[in-house]
């Protein structure tokens, strides 16, 4: 009995062991990261009527000696839309994020949140915000 139990712990500890897979191994390069500057981090757009749609962005500034990449974005809600640069932006120069907010159905105060995964210096991200109230549309009396 002992022997088939030594059997078992063998065999899980040669073959249950999980492998690094490449992916794992490699730590993210800080060769490449550079800073950046926002020109602010939350858009306040004050009040709303709802179904009205808000259309603004935020500015990024390249800081650093390197080109800065944003690699992803995504809202917390799929009533923001993103459009990004899909080209790195060199140092020194200035690129802009739009944002698409749709206030339909988001009644009351709204504070979507917006990830930017990047190149940039700590964090690989920058999280920005929206700010605002939502004021429900009045359905006409009839």
């Amino acid at each position: 009995m002992s022997r088939i139990l030594c059997c078992l712990l063998l065999t899980a500890a040669i073959f249950g062991t999980p492998r690094k897979s490449h992916a794992q191994t490699v730590s993210p390069s800080t060769d490449n990261l550079t800073t950046v500057s926002w020109n602010r981090d939350t858009l306040q757009f004050g009040i709303i009527e709802e179904g009205a749609i808000l259309l603004d962005s935020f500015l990024v500034t390249n800081t650093g000696t390197l080109p800065y990449q944003i690699t992803h974005a995504r809202a917390s809600c799929d009533c923001t839309v993103l459009r990004y640069p899909k080209t790195p932006i060199k140092p020194g120069q200035t690129a802009s994020i739009r944002i698409e907010f749709d206030s339909q159905g988001k009644a009351g105060l709204t504070q979507p949140g917006i990830i930017i995964y990047d190149n940039s210096t700590p964090n690989l991200r920058s999280i920005l915000y929206l700010n605002g109230r939502v004021m429900p549309r009045k359905i006409p009396k009839k």
